[in-house]
């Protein structure tokens, strides 16, 4: 029997990347899937292609940063799945800039969509979980919650909160059988990799810092569909007394020194 037959999950950021790998490897298993995204031509593009491979989909056009629509669209997409028992909270941007570059709206930018709309999804996912007693909500945080680098002080405050959120919600959420985990990926090969046109999982600085050094014990970018499949076992409630915890799929970066 598939993984998560009967089940109805959300995705946000469906339309490329760890989002739409993620919404790919549900649907395979039997879930009803609600893809989130703010680009609607990438929306429609993944939901006709996984109609061409025989796998189910329904697109809505949702900017996670507009608290009021995120809400209202988890709401719309429950009633039209009859119930919602997953969500995965993957959206998120960055801005790759200098400390003291950063701009008020550059932070805000990254703050609402990276953090605010993981608080407000869930809370709206959690109502609607409660009506068919639980769920389960994977929080897409990243290494950048333990680790940093120069340019990306607005991303990395944003996923320790991520973090911290997820702590909190399992402890909140688990009166109501509803388990809250993350994942924290590392150097993963998804259009964010991309900065000012050169993807940066592929650049000679990458290879020869992380690659050819070893710091990345695994020696390659990771795939969008690795974290898909880390998403899954999260999402699945084979193990269910698994909750507030993180798993980091990073190919070793965080256990070197």
């Amino acid at each position: 029997m598939p993984r998560l037959s009967r089940k109805a999950a959300i995705i946000t950021g469906g339309g490329s990347g760890i989002g739409r790998a993620t919404a790919r490897l549900f649907a395979a298993e039997g879930a009803s899937v609600a893809i989130f995204d703010c680009d609607r031509a990438s929306a429609d593009e993944v939901v006709e292609s996984f109609r061409q491979s025989g796998l189910e989909a329904c697109a809505w056009l949702v900017d996670v940063s507009d608290g009021a629509k995120l809400e209202a669209a988890v709401a719309d997409a429950a009633r039209t799945f009859g119930r919602l028992d997953i969500l995965v909270n993957n959206a998120a941007t960055y801005v790759p800039k200098p400390f003291d570059a950063l701009t008020r709206d550059d932070w805000w930018k990254v703050l609402d969509t990276n953090l605010t709309a993981y608080f407000l999804s869930a809370r709206a996912a959690a109502r609607e979980m409660r009506k068919s007693g639980g769920g389960s909500i994977v929080n897409v945080c990243s290494v950048h919650r333990l680790i940093s680098e120069p340019g990306s002080g607005a991303y990395a405050a944003s996923k320790g909160g991520v973090a911290q959120l997820t702590r909190n919600l399992a402890i909140e959420l688990a009166e109501s059988n509803i388990v809250v985990n993350s994942i924290s990926p590392g150097f993963i090969r998804t259009r964010m990799s991309i900065v000012n046109g050169v993807d940066e999982t592929t650049a000679p600085h990458f290879t020869d810092y992380y690659v050819n050094s070893g710091r990345i014990p695994l020696r390659r970018a990771g795939l969008p569909e690795e974290i898909a499949a880390a998403a899954l076992f999260l999402a699945s409630g084979e193990c269910g007394y698994l909750t507030g915890a993180d798993l980091v799929v990073d190919g070793g970066l965080t256990v070197t020194l």
